[in-house]
């Protein structure tokens, strides 16, 4: 007689086999299981219940039900977990944080705990904390594909594009069809400039979750940054049609339609969706992003400062606020302080490569009054060592008070008549710069650095060339994958193939005679170096590109050629052609 001696399912085989359709997106049928349940008094059982409500967005009604399934059985790891990620769906990122952190403390070999307390962590700002907490788990597990993707996004928006890359790459080895995973990868691979790619990993996302809201939002941003205007307008339609207040769609919608000359109709469409949402303060700050975006500075900063005032602790808010009223060329109120103090910066771990370096000239302000040390990251401290006035690097981590490196703005009260005081404030190491002077001798002067972009609103390598003139010799200071666009045009010196590091790149720029090309962070360096250069931006250029007089306050040595109209820069590249002749005319003089 056949037997299997295999027992009958327990209950914690039906629960344990819900949970696991539950993450494997098999909802239909955890619910069939989970409704077998009867024991509905039995902690377990309720957990198992209130993750398939978080799965399925039934947020309030999983909230309800952890709320008293917790309060009656306080040291159940599991439901104080899933209580934590509830408050978190629900925007209560304090309360996500405390739940998560007891959930973790009565579950410590728990990782997946872990991984859901750093993502309520990044959330609410404490990026460094949230950090920490994931290369815990990645070391505990260096398998676990959900803490590398955990690992993977906090470095995107940390801007470390290679630990990111890192951990994403390893996620998807382990998860090759997760598609958070896909998405986050083409996030990057748009930061990298590699916009078709992007594009192609985006896609098989969607392939692998085609009813996910931000794999769809996202899919649409990169259609519109490859210059497929209209399947991006269809992705946006199609996403809003199913979630109507969905910002992130309105505002890519908004830019295609700018894209494609209909700015007035895109800003009165976004007008209208603020006034219908006005309890939303996010909707007015995507309103005056569009606003900023097509260089309406006064309207845009009319719009965050009200947000700004009506909101003060809206870091993004007063962020924005700040960025308009530079490129109204408005500085910060001064703010009386005794510099006696203020001896120990920190450098945001977030903040913008370009931003980095526009900020550095007030750390050599501060460094030639006093001994200065810098709380920065790796990345950071590598433009450092090229800072004129020499600071003292501290570990990150410390408890020690500093002050964020943006603050030095208003305590060394910076305005149009001083900013631009002691450039250069970069300054190359003396056999870096013998090494390129060598090398870039037999070629015919004047030598002009040149970079560029990709996507479809880009300033493409071929446009670039057309404002390098005839004589003398171009040089390519592209160090990433558009170095292979040379294979279009043999003319420049391959310069790029040699810069592995800011030292590289400084070195080889205080060896030009110009640089040309839009706005980028060689552009950045030859500004701080005082070369002379072109700069292409669009209508609602960045604050440091800000201008009186028709020069540029932050970088002098510069021309700022405007684009008149979006995604079209013949007249531009005529207008750069001429200001270039005219720089290298003044120089040989």
């Amino acid at each position: 007689m056949l037997s299997t001696s295999m027992p009958a399912p327990t209950r914690q085989d039906r629960l344990r086999t819900a949970q696991e359709f539950v993450a494997a997106g098999r909802l239909d049928e955890a619910e069939a299981l989970l409704e077998a349940a009867v024991a509905t008094s039995d902690p377990d059982t309720l957990n198992a219940k209130a993750t398939l409500a978080l799965a399925r967005q039934r947020i309030e009604l999983a909230f309800d039900l952890l709320a008293e399934a917790a309060t009656g059985h306080p040291d159940h790891a599991g439901l104080a977990a899933n209580l934590g990620i509830a408050h978190e769906m629900l925007g209560r990122l304090d309360e996500a944080v405390i739940c998560l952190k007891r959930a973790a403390a009565l579950a410590p070999r728990k990782q997946e705990i872990k991984v859901a307390l750093a993502h309520a962590l990044e959330r609410r700002g404490d990026v460094a904390e949230a950090r920490a907490i994931t290369v815990e788990v990645v070391q505990d597990e260096p398998d676990n594909s959900r803490a590398l993707l955990q690992l993977g996004t906090i470095d995107l928006a940390l801007r470390d594009y290679p630990s990111a890359e890192t951990a994403l790459l390893r996620a998807l080895e382990l998860a090759p069809n997760d598609p958070d995973t896909l998405r986050n990868l083409s996030v990057l691979l748009l930061e990298r400039g590699c916009f078709d790619e992007a594009l192609n990993v985006a896609e098989r996302a969607h392939l692998r979750a085609p009813l996910d809201i931000a794999g769809l939002s996202h899919l649409a941003y990169c259609r519109a940054a490859n210059g497929l205007w209209a399947e991006a307008e269809t992705t946006c339609r199609r996403l809003l049609a199913s979630a109507p207040v969905h910002l992130g769609a309105r505002e890519i919608l908004a830019r295609v339609m700018i894209a494609n000359g209909q700015e007035d109709r895109a800003i009165a469409e976004l007008t209208q969706f603020v006034r219908a949402h006005k309890s939303h303060p996010s909707a007015a700050l995507a309103l005056a992003g569009i606003l900023q975006f097509v260089g309406r500075f006064d309207e845009a900063l009319t719009l965050a400062s009200h947000v700004a005032h009506t909101r003060p602790d809206d870091e993004s808010a007063r962020s924005l606020e700040t960025a308009l009223a530079l490129s109204l060329g408005r500085f910060p109120t001064p703010t009386p302080v005794d510099l006696a103090p203020v001896t120990r910066i920190l450098v945001p771990p977030a903040t913008g490569a370009l931003e980095f370096v526009a900020l550095l000239r007030l750390l050599r302000r501060l460094s030639s009054q006093q001994n200065v040390h810098v709380v920065a990251e790796p990345r950071y401290r590598a433009v450092l060592t090229g800072l004129a006035e020499q600071v003292i690097f501290d570990e990150p981590g410390s408890e020690l008070p500093a002050t964020p490196l943006q603050s030095l703005l208003g305590i060394l009260s910076t305005d149009t008549r001083n900013v631009a005081d002691g450039i250069p404030y970069l300054r190359p190491e003396a056999e870096l710069f013998a090494k390129w002077r060598d090398a870039l001798a037999t070629f015919a002067r004047p030598l002009v650095g040149i970079v560029w972009e990709g996507g479809a609103l880009g300033l493409s390598m071929e446009q670039v060339a057309a404002v390098v003139p005839h004589s003398g010799t171009p040089v390519s200071l592209m160090a990433d994958a558009q170095r292979h666009d040379m294979r279009r045009w043999s003319r420049p010196i391959d310069a790029g193939v040699h810069i592995e590091r800011p030292a590289d790149l400084i070195a080889a720029i205080a060896n030009l005679d110009a640089v040309v090309g839009p706005d980028s962070f060689a552009i950045h360096i030859a500004g701080a170096l005082g070369v002379p250069g072109v700069v292409f931006v669009p209508r609602g250029y960045p604050w440091y590109w800000a201008q009186a007089g028709g020069k540029p306050m932050w970088y002098p040595s510069f021309e700022v050629v405007v684009q008149e109209r979006l995604g079209d820069w013949a007249g531009a590249i005529n207008e750069g052609r001429r200001r270039l002749e005219a720089l290298l005319r003044a120089a040989s003089d």
